[in-house]
């Protein structure tokens, strides 16, 4: 008991002189360990479900500009002309001269992408709460497993969270600025939307972000000087200095890697925008045990996921910020006039990053928004959310340093860092397929939601595949040939091959079946699914994570081989009634 205490104490030292420090030497420190703790397991992850067709939609942006835009294939390419090439361009330009292969060049891009999130997160949390506040945000993010396990591999949703982030700091770095922000703030806001918008169209709605600020500065401004002239000087002013100026980088930014969207560069972005908010998805989702079509899920959909796929403290400390944030609002409404709109003014960072934080998912509630594959195409409200929870920790450090008891708290925070970083060395290279302790886990949501829904885990289970043959057959492994059926996607199984396996489409001809799941619901259109009778076989190797199934190779040579049998008794049935049958 005596040593119990001892290490709380030691927890509470410790604690106090982590806080006693300089925390952007902390924030330094942690960024480089992150660094190099990326760049030292990038070649872990695997390649994911449309890694080949982003590779390949971005060579085909390259080719468009080399040939003197003569080459148009990029105009049509499958859905993809829909998005802008910002990543997948500069990553096809890349691997031409990377000595590194092509998905390796395009995971160290991804990974350099992540980290310029990271970075862009830091210093949105510095500017509204300062050091401290910023060296939490960076830990909450850097550490949140599914924004960890998507910067490895994900070419849309990461690059996307990136640009949102770097946007919303300079929408903040301008409103802070009223009524004259310094141009350079105005002009890097327009390149960081434009990159986001030049991976996915929907970045545009960071523009509003932008507009809602400057007209609210505005607009209080000119309540505190209560001068009609100050609002219609400031509105126009506005206009001028800002909005204009703004757009005028952001499109060009944005329509640079967009073949399409430069045909018409005012309908056809339009268009895509319209497009992706009630996208096609060709298979059903799972959800809660259930299987819908993308178009028909429930609204609890996305919240249930940002609930369930967020580390159970970071939840906590997001809704416990907001309860207080509305707490000091609403205290503030019993101020003098001239007092609450000061406060008022003083807020409208803290407002944009909450609005930048909650907007989008009721947004995407209230127009009923396609969604599928968990809740990564909302990746980019992560990391405003980890600021409000990082906002929401300080202040609860602030709040326990006087108290008795503060070393038992600090002791329990450690004690979950501890935790949650074993659940996440557990997980690797799979860190995107984390579910928090309210589900019960990764393993409490297995067959209830998605698990490893892009085959990251697919290279693990062609190595695992590989391995087992060659203990098998000896010297003879590479003598012979396997066939082998993938369920969902090739390219994430297909790039790990040995020269003596085949892809095969054709049941019948697999000798081996990897999948992402152990089992296809019938009549449910899912990627497993459309392996069909291919799933019928034995189990020889299973990928898995905390007790949880990523993926699974399935033997089926003992059937293949006695369906080769009946087929030849058939055949040979056939011609002896030839020969004997008139």
């Amino acid at each position: 008991m005596i040593e119990k205490i001892r290490l709380v104490e030691r927890g509470g030292e410790f604690m106090r002189s982590l806080r006693a420090l300089d925390p952007d030497r902390w924030s330094t420190l942690l960024f480089a360990v992150v660094a190099l703790l990326w760049v030292a397991t990038v070649t872990d992850y695997g390649v994911t479900w449309d890694e080949d067709v982003h590779a390949y939609y971005g060579q085909l942006v390259v080719d468009y500009y080399a040939s003197g835009f003569t080459d148009l294939r990029a105009l049509s390419w499958w859905n993809l002309y829909l998005y802008g090439a910002a990543f997948d361009a500069f990553a096809a330009a890349l691997a031409q001269i990377s000595p590194l292969g092509l998905y390796e060049t395009r995971h160290a891009l991804n990974i350099l992408v992540g980290l310029l999130g990271l970075a862009g997160t830091w210093k949105l949390a510095r500017t509204i709460g300062g050091p401290k506040v910023a060296f939490w945000a960076l830990f909450f993010l850097a550490f949140a497993p599914t924004y960890y396990g998507h910067s490895f591999n994900n070419p849309k949703d990461v690059p996307f969270a990136a640009g949102m982030i770097w946007a919303t700091y300079y929408t903040v770095r301008v409103v802070q600025g009223m009524p004259r922000p310094p141009i350079r703030d105005v002009l890097l806001f327009g390149v960081a939307a434009g990159l986001a918008s030049g991976v996915r169209v929907g970045g545009f709605i960071v523009f509003g972000y932008l507009a809602l600020g400057v007209g609210l500065a505005v607009l209080l401004r000119a309540i505190a000087e209560r001068s009609v002239r100050t609002f219609l000087v400031d509105t126009g002013a506005s206009l001028g200095r800002i909005a204009l100026p703004a757009l005028l980088v952001l499109y060009p930014v944005m329509l640079l890697g967009w073949p399409w969207a430069q045909q018409n560069p005012l309908l056809n972005p339009y268009l895509a925008l319209t497009e992706f908010s009630h996208h096609t998805y060709p298979w059903k989702t799972l959800f809660a045990g259930g299987y819908y079509d993308a178009d028909q899920l429930p609204w609890i959909y996305l919240p249930t996921y940002l609930l369930l796929k967020i580390p159970e403290l970071v939840v906590a400390l997001f809704a416990g910020a907001l309860a207080l944030a509305l707490y000091i609002f609403g205290r503030g409404l019993v101020d003098g006039p001239g007092e609450r709109i000061q406060r008022m003014m003083r807020a409208l960072p803290a407002l944009l990053l909450g609005f930048a934080a909650i907007f989008p998912v009721v947004y995407a509630i209230g127009v009923r928004v396609t969604l599928f594959d968990g809740m990564r195409h909302f990746l980019f409200v992560v990391p405003p959310l980890c600021i409000v929870a990082a906002w929401g920790f300080q202040r609860l450090l602030d709040w326990l340093e006087p108290k008795a008891w503060r070393n038992a708290a600090y002791a329990v925070f450690g004690m979950f860092a501890v935790y949650h970083a074993t659940v996440m060395v557990r997980l690797h290279p799979n860190e995107y397929v984390y579910y928090n302790a309210l589900i019960g886990g990764t393993e409490g949501a297995e067959g209830l939601f998605k698990l490893d829904y892009w085959g990251n885990s697919y290279a693990e289970a062609v190595r695992g595949l590989a391995d087992k043959l060659r203990e098998d057959y000896g010297d003879e492994f590479e003598a012979r040939t396997f066939k082998v059926r993938i369920c969902g996607p090739k390219a994430p199984a297909s790039y790990y091959f040995p020269p003596n396996f085949e892809v095969t489409s054709e049941n019948e001809e697999a000798d081996f079946v990897i999948s992402m799941s152990a089992y296809a619901p019938a009549g449910i259109k899912t990627p497993e699914a459309e392996c069909g009778t291919a799933l019928a076989g034995r189990e020889i190797y299973r990928v898995e994570r905390l007790d949880a199934l990523m993926s699974l190779v399935i033997d089926r040579r003992d059937i293949k081989l006695a369906s080769e049998r009946a087929q030849v008794q058939a055949n040979a049935r056939r011609r002896f009634r030839a020969l004997v049958l008139p």
